[in-house]
C-alpha cells in the first residue's frame, strides 16, 4: 500500500485554509458593515509575540549501534533536548457582535542537536606450531577489531491553531474565553549515525631447527581494512483535529494580572518511520513504516502579566503540551518498534498589544 501522508496532509491543511478564510472572510465582512469600536469602545484586535526555552520529557530516542535491520543491541540513547520556541497569533473581535473571536496561533520550537558515541573493540592472538623433524615453524596471529559509532538527533514541533472563541461572564468586557476549532501539529525527529570499523591482523612466523637455538622470526607484518556505514531514522507524525480550549485573564492589583489557558485536542494523521542504511561497500537497505493513528494532546500555561499601558502588556509564565506516544522509535529492551509520548515545558514571555 504506497504512503498516505502526503495525500491525506494536503487535504486537511487545504480544509483548514478553507476554513480560515471564510472565518476571516466573515470578519471582514461585520468589520465594513459595523465601524470599529463604534458599539462597544472594544478594541478589535489583540496580537502577540511570544519567545520562550523549552524542555522535552517522554521518553528517550533510540537507535542501534550498529546500523542494521532488524535492530540489535546495545542501543544508542540520545538524552532529552530542550530548545527554544517561538510563537505569533492573533485575537479578532467581531465588530458586529464583540463577545465572538477568531483566534489563530502558529508556534515552532526545535531542539539543540545532540551527539552521542559508542565504541567497541576486541582481541584475539592464536599460535600454531608445525614440525618436520628437526625443523619447525610457529606462527602467532594477533586479530584486533574495532567500531565507533557517532550519533546525533535533532528534533521540531510545529503548531497551528484556528479557533473560534466565545466570551463568557456577563457584559462585553468578560476577561473568559471558551474556544472551539482545530489544531494541526507536525512533530519531527530524525538520528543520523555513522560508524567506522577498523580490522587489523599481524602475523609473525618463527622458523627455527631443534638443534639450533636462534631460530629466525619474520614479522610482524599487520594488514589493516576499514569499512563504515551511514544512516537516518525519521519519525514524524502529522495530525489534524478538533480542539476545545479555554483562556482568560484575572486582575490581581493595579496593573498586574493572572493569565491563563488549558486545552485538550484530538488528532488524526499519519504516523511515519523511516530508516536508510548506506554501506561503504556500496550497499544498501531501507525501512518504511507508514500507519494512520490518532494522537490525544493537552496544554495550557499560566502567566503573570503587567500592563504598560491600556493597550500594551508584557507577560512571563510556563507553558506545558502534551503528545500521547506521538513519535516511533525503538524499545532499547526489546528491539521492537514503539511510540514515545512528547511533551514539552519551559518559561516564555510574551508581548501582548491591542488595537
Amino acid at each position: 500500500m504506497p504512503p498516505i501522508q502526503p495525500s491525506l496532509r494536503g487535504s486537511l491543511l487545504t480544509g483548514a485554509s478553507a476554513l480560515a478564510l471564510t472565518v476571516t472572510g466573515s470578519g471582514a465582512q461585520a468589520q465594513a458593515l459595523t465601524r470599529p469600536n463604534s458599539n462597544t469602545g472594544l478594541p478589535l484586535w489583540t496580537v502577540w509575540i511570544e519567545g520562550g526555552w523549552f524542555n522535552t520529557a517522554g521518553g528517550n530516542y533510540n537507535i542501534p549501534t550498529t546500523p542494521a535491520l532488524p535492530p540489535t543491541a546495545p542501543f544508542l540513547s540520545f538524552p532529552l533536548a530542550s530548545g527554544l520556541e517561538g510563537a505569533v497569533g492573533f485575537d479578532y473581535r467581531w465588530a458586529q457582535n464583540p463577545s465572538w473571536h477568531f483566534v489563530f496561533d502558529l508556534r515552532y520550537g526545535r531542539s539543540k542537536k545532540t551527539s552521542v558515541n559508542s565504541s567497541s573493540s576486541s582481541f584475539s592472538t592464536v599460535t600454531s606450531f608445525h614440525s618436520t623433524f628437526p625443523f619447525f615453524t610457529s606462527t602467532i596471529t594477533k586479530t584486533s577489531n574495532s567500531s565507533t559509532t557517532t550519533g546525533t538527533l535533532r528534533e521540531s514541533h510545529l503548531v497551528a491553531d484556528f479557533m473560534i472563541g466565545r466570551d463568557l461572564g456577563v457584559g462585553l468586557a468578560s476577561l473568559h474565553q471558551v474556544q472551539f476549532g482545530i489544531r494541526i501539529a507536525d512533530l519531527y525527529a530524525k538520528a543520523q549515525a555513522t560508524q567506522n570499523n577498523q580490522s587489523s591482523i599481524s602475523v609473525t612466523t618463527i622458523n627455527g631447527n631443534f638443534y639450533d637455538s636462534s631460530p629466525v622470526t619474520t614479522g610482524p607484518t599487520t594488514t589493516t581494512t576499514t569499512s563504515s556505514l551511514s544512516a537516518s531514522w525519521n519519525s514524524r507524525f502529522f495530525g489534524v483535529g478538533p480542539r476545545l480550549a479555554i483562556t482568560g485573564v484575572i486582575p490581581i492589583v493595579g496593573s498586574w494580572t493572572f493569565d491563563y489557558s488549558g486545552g485538550i485536542a484530538g488528532l488524526f494523521g499519519n504516523d511515519t518511520f523511516n530508516v536508510a542504511i548506506t554501506s561503504s561497500t556500496g550497499s544498501f537497505s531501507s525501512f518504511n513504516r507508514d500507519i494512520s493513528r490518532f494522537v490525544f494532546n493537552a496544554d495550557g500555561w499560566v502567566a503573570l502579566s503587567y500592563k504598560f499601558t491600556p493597550n500594551l502588556k508584557l507577560s512571563g509564565g510556563i507553558r506545558v503540551d502534551f503528545y500521547d506516544r506521538a513519535l516511533p522509535t525503538y524499545n532499547i529492551l526489546s528491539g521492537a518498534i514503539e511510540n514515545i509520548n512528547r511533551i514539552y515545558w519551559g518559561p516564555f514571555g510574551r508581548l501582548t498589544g491591542t488595537f
